[in-house]
């Protein structure tokens, strides 16, 4: 649950407002009037826009109350701090997804209020130096070691400037102190993946636990996280060998379930026979599981769940992955790197970037060049020799492969045990 933080406001006086008409113009100007909290008068005047009196007193009424809001900001006297608070749990809170506002909380929390606090700097003195300060700061090993990268710093910024725009609108601050700076350049991430026979090994140290399918239908379609834990029995077909990622689930202070990524995000994945026998498989042992557990099974509705039918959660998932990868004696990829490691297959293989993008969901060819621009010569000579023999240099002509077949000859081994 959200609390908003106790902070310095200014009273929110009694607007008065009238209208008058300039005569050189054809439009009714609003002056409103009220007395600030220091005792002085404050006079502004804007045009209505509107030659009617009832249109422009309509106006004006509007102008009142959005005066009124802005006298609920901060007062210019308030800490910078505060201001970042308020502005997280007061306007950011209702305009943004529960995840998005989930980033700003942990990026604001632990990282800018508490960096700035011991400071008690007024939002009306900030400077940009204070900001420089801030992100050089960040990228400066901690006590620790450990350093954040660039791209974390580039968020910071990003929310830094976007709470400094509002208090902009709210005529807090003249100008924003964070557009006289630029944010560090990050380096381009290039995405680890496993080989084949790493992932068979990976297969074989998940078998058996409650991350098994997690793994299976990653390494096999390359889902995000939040899609393979958001797939649920309904929208597998078995009849039509079929399943559809329609919605994902993700977790921000408590289980969310919400819509895909992007539109390309939403899409129906044919099942090859080794996925319907093992999915076939995995419902018969669930049902199996929940006669066994009686009242104590949740009907959650989800193809992966824990050993009581409750979706898996991500903590869980991330311990119980990171062990089986020791098991395995593989390196210690991220759990997105499945995606990455079943991308990389298929654009080795040749097969057309236009299918490994529409596979893997991504809204554009554009992005799935991007992400996969780091791909070694050995796959780009792979490539070159795919082109020979298609223009037939080395006398013999070959299709680039479709996606299902490559998965199928990719997988053949591990699918079939």
């Amino acid at each position: 649950m959200r609390t908003t933080l106790n902070m310095q406001q200014q009273p929110i006086p009694e607007i008065r407002g009238c209208l008058t008409k300039p005569k050189k113009s054809q439009y009714y100007q609003a002056v409103l009037s009220y007395t600030d909290s220091a005792g002085c008068e404050v006079r502004k005047s804007k045009s209505t826009r509107q030659s009617r009196k009832t249109e422009a007193f309509r106006v004006m009424m509007q102008m009142i109350e959005d005066e009124k809001d802005s006298l609920k900001t901060p007062a210019l006297s308030s800490s910078f701090t505060d201001f970042l608070r308020h502005w997280l749990n007061e306007v950011i809170v209702s305009s943004v997804e529960e995840t998005t506002w989930n980033g700003y909380r942990m990026n604001l929390e632990n990282h800018v209020i508490p960096y700035f606090e011991p400071f008690e700097l007024r939002l009306k003195d900030l400077r940009p130096v204070h900001i420089q300060r801030f992100m050089d700061s960040k990228l400066i090993p901690a006590d620790d070691g450990t350093v954040l990268k660039a791209a974390s710093v580039q968020r910071f910024y990003a929310n830094l400037k976007t709470a400094l725009d509002y208090a902009m609108t709210q005529e807090l601050i003249e100008t924003n102190p964070a557009r006289f700076l630029k944010a560090p350049k990050a380096k381009q991430y290039e995405a680890d993946y496993l080989s084949i026979e790493q992932i068979a090994e990976l297969w074989k140290a998940c078998k058996g636990t409650v991350i098994e399918s997690v793994v299976f239908l990653a390494s096999i379609y390359g889902f995000r996280r939040g899609e393979v834990c958001g797939l649920r029995w309904e929208y597998v077909d078995m009849d039509k060998h079929h399943l559809r990622i329609f919605e994902t689930r993700t977790q921000a202070r408590g289980e969310i379930v919400k819509g895909t990524k992007s539109s390309a995000s939403k899409r129906t994945m044919p099942m090859m026979k080794a996925v319907e026998v093992y999915l076939t498989r995995l419902k018969q042992q669930q049902e199996e599981q929940k006669a066994f557990c009686g009242n104590s099974w949740t009907d959650s509705g989800y193809v992966v769940v824990d050993e009581l039918g409750v979706p898996l959660t991500f903590a869980r998932l991330q311990k119980t992955y990171k062990r089986a990868l020791q098991k395995a004696g593989l390196p210690e990829v991220r759990f997105h790197d499945l995606r990455h490691s079943v991308a990389t297959y298929l654009l080795e293989l040749g097969t057309p970037i236009e299918e490994v993008s529409a596979w893997l969901g991504h809204s554009s060819i554009t992005t799935t060049a991007r992400i996969y621009a780091h791909i070694n010569m050995r796959f780009r000579m792979n490539a070159a020799s795919s082109l020979d023999r298609i223009m037939g240099f080395d006398g013999v002509e070959q299709k680039p492969p479709n996606i299902e077949s490559a998965l199928q000859d990719l997988f053949e081994l591990t699918l079939s045990a």
